[in-house]
């Protein structure tokens, strides 16, 4: 089942079928109470597009025409960052996964790679950040934001397209901490109650998964013995008036919100300075929810933070309103 708004089935619909809004909305209410209304006006728009032979399936789109639920979709976009390659196991072996956000002229969206072999593109340098790939066969999913997911019966390849004057930011809902649920990405405005020492941890510079300290060396699961990289997570309480929760700031993220490096956070009289500055402040977040399992509660994994600007923000209402 797609899941789109009314309007979003409505323009689709018009677009491919070439009929007007008006005896589209025209079909879809006869539809409605020929069923005796127990259909709703969504669920009644996609029986009248199976009824003119409109498919939501097997289409090259661009990113923004994408709607949650379709499958076996073609895209062509850039790769504007990957994000390193985690490994789990699954029903006894091995399986690899691995995030990256690709952006056309339209939208930007999380693409998730399941499939080894397509993994293997990223992990050899055949497929890099800044490509232009052609995507073939994905699905749709998501809960809060649509991402697309590509499996073994996906493809993905270089493109020879230009693509100029893409989108270089993925665009997410603007939720409540009290309405959050696992695996959902969203925006956040909230304060800052309350921020934790910072701890620092050794990584693998291959796949950035923490590593072990076996006598004197420090040893990757994957890679073996390896030269670690230091990374910093800060740890804060946020409160939006719904809810607080766990934010949890990994390197580079800490990093910004701080606007410090991390010899400088390692200092603690200029952290203790800093953290007092922060304190009541007020913040968007971007991230995606999490399960913390130790605590059984909801955290909050952040991928971009920055003070929310006051004018900005009641220019935001203002339009909100009209």
């Amino acid at each position: 089942m797609i899941k789109a708004s009314y309007e979003q089935l409505l323009e689709r619909i018009s677009r491919q079928s070439s009929l007007s809004r008006e005896e589209l909305e025209k079909r879809i209410e006869a539809k409605r109470a020929k069923l005796s209304g127990l259909i709703s006006k969504e669920g009644a728009a996609q029986v009248v597009a199976a009824e003119l032979g409109i498919s939501f399936d097997s289409q090259k789109l661009k990113i923004a025409e994408l709607l949650q639920g379709m499958r076996k979709v073609d895209v062509v976009a850039k790769i504007l960052r990957i994000w390193p390659v985690r490994s789990f196991v699954r029903k006894g072996s091995e399986s690899k996964v691995v995030n990256m956000l690709i952006a056309d002229d339209t939208a930007a969206i999380r693409a998730v790679l399941w499939d080894t072999n397509h993994i293997a593109l990223l992990e050899n340098g055949t497929i890099k950040e800044g490509d232009v790939v052609e995507i073939k066969g994905a699905a749709v999913r998501g809960t809060s934001a649509k991402e697309l997911h590509l499996t073994n019966t996906s493809s993905i390849a270089l493109s020879t397209q230009q693509l100029n004057g893409v989108v270089e930011k993925e665009q997410l809902h603007e939720l409540r901490l009290a309405d959050l649920v696992p695996g959902m990405q969203a925006k956040i405005r909230a304060v800052i109650t309350q921020i934790f020492e910072p701890r620092f941890f050794a990584t693998c510079p291959e796949c950035g998964v923490k590593v072990l300290q076996e006598s004197d060396k420090n040893v990757c699961a994957k890679h073996g013995a390896v030269v670690p990289i230091e990374k910093v997570l800060l740890t804060m309480i946020i409160d939006d008036g719904s809810a607080t929760m766990r934010a949890l700031l990994f390197s580079e993220t800490a990093k910004e919100l701080l606007n410090m490096t991390e010899s400088q956070i390692k200092e603690r009289e200029h952290f203790i300075e800093k953290r007092t500055e922060l304190l009541g402040k007020e913040v968007w977040l971007e991230g995606r929810a999490r399960m913390n399992k130790l605590f059984n509660t909801n955290e909050f994994v952040v991928s971009s933070i920055q003070e929310v600007d006051i004018e900005q923000l009641l220019e935001l209402l203002k339009s909100k309103k009209e």
